[in-house]
């Protein structure tokens, strides 16, 4: 089926998080050149990607539909983003989940406690992040990441591996799964934030 050109421009995610003047065009029935001239004034906030192009983000264009009383398209509003924190040991999810609350208030964290559990919950919420711990009993984490990254509607999902038993074999092995990077335990909250941040991206 064509896509209607009123609609925003769809990823595995269900919608793109960076927006080229074009799709914003789309989005709200302007000329592409009116856009251009918005970012270029300072009026809507953008960034430019390596090649020059402006990029504007969905919450930036939100705003700056609020802040010109200008309609927001249906399906616009996004779902918040979601970190699901995989880990046997409560504990150190409820430190993961501090941690990045603490850093970004409107991502929504979820904790789990097994891999069985964490692959029903990626199948049924679609988070942006798993951050995965590779021993646990039952599923462990090589398991739960290729699940992940054998579904079409899932392979999109970043991975971050963490363990309490880093060596050249397990970090090579969890790569070969999928995921993103392998960080060691203790874990240094400030490194995997940043890690989650440029995951969401």
């Amino acid at each position: 089926m064509a896509r209607n050109r009123n609609e925003p421009t769809l990823d595995d995610q269900g919608f793109k998080k960076n927006l080229s003047t074009f799709d914003i065009a789309e989005l709200i029935e302007v000329d592409p050149g009116s856009v251009a001239n918005w970012i270029d004034g300072g009026a809507l906030k953008a960034h430019r990607t390596p090649g020059g192009h402006r990029r504007v983000t969905v919450e930036d264009l939100m705003s700056f539909l609020r802040e010109h009383k200008m309609p927001i398209p249906a399906g616009l509003e996004q779902s918040p983003t979601r970190i699901l924190v995989v880990d046997d040991e409560p504990d150190t999810t409820r430190i993961i989940a501090r941690a990045i609350g603490n850093s970004h208030s409107d991502y929504e964290v979820i904790e789990v406690h097994d891999g069985f559990k964490a692959g029903t919950l990626v199948a049924t919420l679609k988070p942006n992040v798993v951050i995965l711990d590779l021993r646990m009993p039952g599923m462990d984490g090589f398991e739960v990441c290729q699940a992940i990254k054998s579904q079409e509607s899932t392979r999109h999902i970043e991975v971050i591996a963490i363990t309490a038993y880093p060596s050249e074999e397990n970090n090579q092995r969890i790569l070969d799964c999928g995921a993103k990077i392998c960080l060691s335990k203790p874990l240094d909250l400030a490194v995997l934030t940043e890690q989650v941040e440029v995951a969401v991206q």
